[in-house]
């Protein structure tokens, strides 16, 4: 069941708002989307829930002032997050709050180091609920490219061939899969994944959803997603289930890090 995202938005193409498989929208109040960024996406961009949770754990252990404020120091050192982190956080954020998405792990905690660039798809997920919940994989771009569409959606390392590697490639599958199952055995999303696993299974595979997120700070354009949107709309249902959604955020890119790291 989806959520009502609680700020303004307005849709910019297809003028056929009963094309769904591409759309661009502008988020139009910035104070509304300085909230936003502060709140859920702050919380999920550092992980707030664990971080919160490790440090009482670690505090519950201390037993002089002096092991409680290194527990403190320690914590506090992390590195601000970087744009395209605050990207995938603010996708997860507007999936989470217009489709109800849920995601079972946040992918921060599987980095070794503070700067890592995690493989794989960006997003992992789980659409629907009860018996009709789909694995969601999809992938990110932040881009404040002046060109349309974005040098972000083209080559092998673009949003677009991403996109079809997922729909397609077994052994990209496969591992999503296996790091889904690792996550969720013997938590409270255990059901969620059977239930999408037994609709993959039963479709042969391609009963999942997938989408590509790309987010500018730019003047909406619909020839950023036009060429492949067209070809999705021209081919009706189609199984994957594929959107591709653009967002144009009324802050710059480059100030996404201060905003989000604001007191």
């Amino acid at each position: 069941m989806s959520m009502p995202i609680d700020f303004e938005v307005r849709r910019e193409y297809p003028t056929d708002e009963a094309i769904v498989h591409w759309r661009g929208s502008t988020i139009v109040d910035p104070n509304a989307f300085d909230l936003f960024l502060r709140g859920p996406v702050k919380a999920r961009v550092t992980d707030e829930e664990a971080s919160t949770r490790l440090e009482q754990d670690l505090l519950a252990l201390a037993t002089t002032e002096m092991e409680a404020q290194t527990i403190r120091e320690v914590l506090a050192a992390e590195v601000d997050p970087i744009d395209w982190e605050i990207g995938e956080a603010l996708a997860e954020c507007l999936l989470e709050s217009e489709f109800g998405v849920s995601w079972p792990w946040n992918e921060n905690r599987d980095k070794k180091t503070p700067r890592a660039s995690l493989p794989g798809a960006d997003l992992v997920g789980f659409l629907g609920e009860g018996d009709e919940t789909v694995f969601l994989f999809g992938e990110v771009k932040t881009s404040s490219d002046a060109k349309c569409p974005p040098g972000v959606l083209a080559g092998r390392g673009g949003l677009i061939h991403q996109i079809d590697a997922l729909a397609t490639d077994r052994a990209v599958q496969s591992s999503l899969l296996k790091w889904l199952a690792a996550r969720c055995n013997g938590t409270e999303n255990e059901g969620k994944f059977k239930s999408a696993c037994k609709r993959y299974i039963q479709s042969g595979g391609k009963d999942i959803a997938l989408v590509g997120v790309l987010l500018r700070d730019t003047q909406p354009h619909q020839d950023d997603l036009r060429t492949r949107g067209e070809k999705f709309a021209a081919a009706g249902v189609v199984t994957p289930r594929i959107r591709l959604d653009a967002w144009y955020a009324p802050r710059a890119i480059a100030d996404w890090v201060d905003l989000v790291t604001a007191a």
